[in-house]
């Protein structure tokens, strides 16, 4: 997995606070980004295949159009994220949070599941 990669003045690695970073169309397949900061970033049209975004906080976050396929989203907080058109085939959000409170819950309108793991485990296999 792709480490430490830096993208706009935004060094993503594991822990980091990226709140608010600008990160639209970025290539982040494979990258480590465990218990990342990126509330309220926005990561539209993002590559993020394979990702491994466990415990993420993603709260906020517009992830539009975004490539998540196969991405490890178990326990993000998605509180309010909006993944409207996001490709989530194979991706796993087991123990996800998509529901409201600051934001509202996440928006998943348009976005593509196939083999993908829902937050209370079950799988998703709606478009494939």
């Amino acid at each position: 997995m792709a480490e430490g990669k830096t993208i706009r003045g935004h060094r993503l690695e594991p822990h980091a606070n990226c709140a608010g970073a600008m990160l639209d169309h970025a290539l982040l397949g494979g990258a480590n980004l465990y218990s990342i900061d990126l509330r309220d970033a926005s990561l539209t049209e993002a590559n993020l295949a394979g990702a491994y975004l466990a415990e993420a906080h993603l709260a906020g976050t517009n992830l539009t159009g975004a490539n998540l396929s196969g991405a490890n989203l178990s326990g993000a907080d998605l509180r309010g994220a909006k993944l409207v058109g996001a490709d989530l085939t194979s991706a796993n959000l087991r123990r996800a949070n998509l529901s409201g409170a600051r934001t509202g819950g996440a928006n998943f309108a348009g976005a593509r599941y196939c083999k993908t793991q829902m937050p209370d485990s079950r799988i998703n296999d709606a478009d494939c």
